[in-house]
């Protein structure tokens, strides 16, 4: 009696309410990059707003088939309305067919065409299903802070003899936020990795933060007659931050019979750049020091690791002296300051400095700037290490 009570209200509510229906665009993508990304299944979902739920609806065009790889395929939908939608959830449903199937769902989209708002929900994750369970649902929340970047990756195969592969080739993208999935580096109907070739893939996946390393995978399983494959050079351009990054290898790739799929790991490159490092030592009495000196550089785009500046069997830092050592270090871009660091802890017989000045060349691009101090640097018993930061001169004004 209470349900029927229930169900007499909310039909006269509706009935007094108006519970018209409203129209929804759904625009749903399914991944580009994955190898057997498609589905044969059943797509359904649900949509959770403000006002309430929708029920479970299916996605389906009437002779079209839908979710094939790379496709976006869109569907018009009615229900109550629901206010702004802030959650969907969608189902995977393979009970019709034999064997289980597996989708890549890259994003969903909702257009509410009453309130004219369109939101997005993205997954970019696999929904799975198996023998045993034939049904596989998520539940994708809006997120605005979510970011899935595009990258353009150019790999360059090498011209040495039978360089080129028809193997398959799949790229995992390392960050310090994580890494993306396994994706198939693949254009339909269009033969890739041949000798000399150069080719572009766009690909789509979860923000991995600043990228430090990549992952290759050639595979062999189906036994192309080109295995082998001459990798040279793996470039990714992130269209977002408008960054290019070099992964060279330069290297061949060879499965073998038993062991068909072969992966190394490309660390990013970091361009190198090589600095003259020119240090004064004042005029003034015992100016000249026994001590270890290090140096960093805090430049635009970074900082240079710690070097001592030190030649094998020579003796440096003595009064009115200039010396002068070559260092190797990443390009940390303009140089704003260095670091100088007088370590006495092995308490030689000469442990101040009085350093006048350091000068730094860069060789790459052919500046030279100064670094003047004019002071002493003392280290005592208790702290038998002193350093310094010292900011460059700049002529301009005669200002550090």
């Amino acid at each position: 009696m209470k349900l029927f009570s229930l169900t007499l209200i909310s039909v006269v509510c509706c009935f007094l309410c108006s519970c018209e229906e409203i129209g929804y665009k759904v625009a749903v993508e399914t991944g580009c990059s994955e190898e057997g990304a498609g589905t044969k299944g059943h797509v359904y979902i649900t949509l959770y707003g403000e006002k309430g739920n929708s029920s479970t609806i299916r996605l389906h065009n009437e002779g079209k088939p839908g979710f094939q790889r790379c496709a976006r395929d869109t569907f018009d939908i009615s229900t109550e309305e629901l206010g702004i939608v802030s959650k969907i959830r969608v189902e995977l449903d393979c009970t019709r067919l034999s064997e289980e199937d597996n989708w890549f769902l890259k994003t969903v989209t909702v257009y509410d065409d009453t309130l004219k708002v369109q939101q997005s929900f993205p997954w970019y994750r696999w929904l799975e299903t198996t023998a045993d369970q034939k049904t596989e649902s998520v539940e994708i929340k809006r997120n605005f802070e979510t970011k899935y970047p595009d990258y353009k990756v150019t790999v360059e195969t090498g011209v040495e003899e039978d360089a080129g592969t028809h193997g398959k080739v799949y790229i995992t993208i390392y960050g310090e936020k994580g890494h993306s999935s396994k994706i198939l580096l693949d254009h339909e109907g269009k033969p890739e990795f041949q000798k000399g070739q150069m080719d572009t893939f766009n690909i789509t996946t979860k923000d991995v933060g600043s990228v430090s390393m990549i992952w290759i995978e050639l595979d062999n399983t189906e036994e192309s007659d080109s295995p082998n494959w001459f990798l040279k050079e793996v470039s990714l351009e992130d269209l977002e931050r408008k960054r290019t990054q070099l992964f060279p290898w330069n290297r061949w790739l060879i499965p073998t019979a038993d062991e068909k799929t072969i992966s190394v790991d490309i660390p990013l490159f970091i361009p190198k750049t090589e600095y003259k490092v020119i240090v004064e030592t004042g005029n003034e009495e015992d100016a000249g020091t026994n001590g270890n000196v290090y140096i960093i550089l805090h430049g635009s785009t970074g900082d240079s690791h710690e070097f001592r500046l030190h030649h094998k069997g020579k003796l440096e830092f003595q009064k009115g002296e200039i010396d002068t050592f070559n260092i190797t270090t990443k390009d940390v871009g303009s140089v704003s300051m260095i670091w100088i660091e007088l370590d006495n802890t092995e308490e030689s017989d000469s442990p101040n400095w009085f350093l006048y000045e350091v000068s730094l060349q860069d060789l790459k691009r052919k500046l030279e700037k100064q670094f003047p101090w004019n002071r002493w640097l003392k280290p005592t018993a208790d702290h038998k290490t002193i350093s310094v930061e010292i900011p460059l001169f700049s002529p301009t004004t005669g200002k550090q």
